[in-house]
């Protein structure tokens, strides 16, 4: 577990916390995910209840975005019982039988109003401006919300989880015959096929993010599972560094007002001559990686005379992943748990 001194923020009574949960798997029995074998034992899926609601009880997260929801009824049920009277989903999982489900949905609770929540659409005009000539649509639907915040007013929030890694399975040939090369380049084809989904995702929620901020200029906080390293070529659309085609005429607003910042670096911002080590949200083959953000707008950045709060605290819940104990931790999550706390400015 990561977490800073909370001396940082004890200045201001305000205090808001904002996180992002992968819950993996969230399905109540008798349903199953993905084939009839996954479906938890009753005392199965009570433990993974049970750690859910000990990461809240502990760390009290005013807004959480979730990403991997089969059953947004159960836990709809269990968030209200921790005093979350605001829900949403826009999006359910599909169905393959009677008992079992697949692509999973996101969904966002919170304890202050939710004062709307829509799907994130796509826009297909864009999508052909990129070179993706089918008509595009999402791994799954991003959920956008307006939230009634204390101290920030109406806040744009984007849950989002970009498609995975996993390389694009490509249908056999009809004889079922498959040689080494071929499947060697049909992997490599479907781990291409992949980034440029996960990339033309990318593009379109920062276009949805531009459009909207230029009508509304609410405060943005993007969030969620990405799937990759934010400094990868793939999710560039979420930096606007570097933008050469702007003159004088065209600025409403500066170019920093459009800006997504990723909470870490707005943390560092706030701690002088102090250097963490930012730790991992997600392992694969022993080696550790940052797939799991929160992107902020320029009203959360320590730096900027307009800001409003600023990132008093960054918490990487990750027990259940570097020191699990298998009674509690068995049914967790294959990722950290990632919240901020928010402060009003200094």
């Amino acid at each position: 577990m990561f977490a800073t001194n909370k001396s940082s923020f004890a200045h201001s009574a305000f205090c808001l916390k904002v996180a992002t949960v992968n819950l993996f798997n969230f399905v109540e029995p008798p349903s199953a995910f993905y084939s009839f074998d996954n479906i938890y034992t009753q005392h199965e899926w009570q433990k993974k209840l049970n750690w859910l609601n000990r990461y809240i009880g502990n760390y009290h997260p005013d807004v959480i975005a979730f990403q991997e929801v089969f059953s947004a009824k159960a836990l709809r049920a269990q968030l209200e019982h921790l005093g979350y009277t605001f829900f949403a989903v826009i999006d359910e999982p599909t169905q393959t039988d009677e008992y079992i489900f697949r692509d999973p949905v996101v969904a966002l609770a919170s304890r202050y109003p939710i004062l709307c929540a829509e799907p994130v659409l796509p826009d297909v005009s864009l999508a052909q401006k990129t070179g993706v000539t089918e008509e595009f649509s999402f791994s799954r639907t991003p959920l956008f919300a307006t939230l009634e915040l204390p101290a920030l007013g109406e806040t744009d929030f984007y849950v989002v989880h970009l498609k995975s890694k996993r390389p694009k399975e490509f249908a056999l040939p009809s004889d079922n015959k498959q040689t080494l090369h071929d499947t060697m380049i049909d992997e490599m084809t479907g781990f291409w096929a992949s980034a440029i989904q996960r990339g033309t995702e990318a593009s379109q929620l920062m276009a949805n993010v531009l459009r909207r901020r230029s009508h509304t200029n609410n405060p943005v906080v993007l969030l969620g599972d990405f799937n990759d390293e934010l400094s990868s070529e793939v999710l560039h659309p979420f930096h606007l560094g570097g933008i050469r085609n702007i003159t004088d005429d065209m600025a409403d607003m500066p170019l920093s007002h459009y800006q997504l910042h990723d909470c870490w670096d707005l943390y560092v911002k706030t701690q002088d001559n102090i250097d963490f080590e930012r730790p991992p949200t997600h392992y694969h083959g022993g080696r550790g990686s940052v797939l799991d953000y929160i992107l902020l707008s320029n009203e959360f950045d320590h730096s900027d005379p307009e800001r409003l709060v600023e990132v008093a605290e960054y918490h990487c819940e990750d027990k259940h992943l570097v020191n699990p104990h298998f009674d509690q931790d068995s049914h967790s999550s294959d990722h950290a748990l990632v919240s901020v706390t928010l402060s009003l400015r200094r």
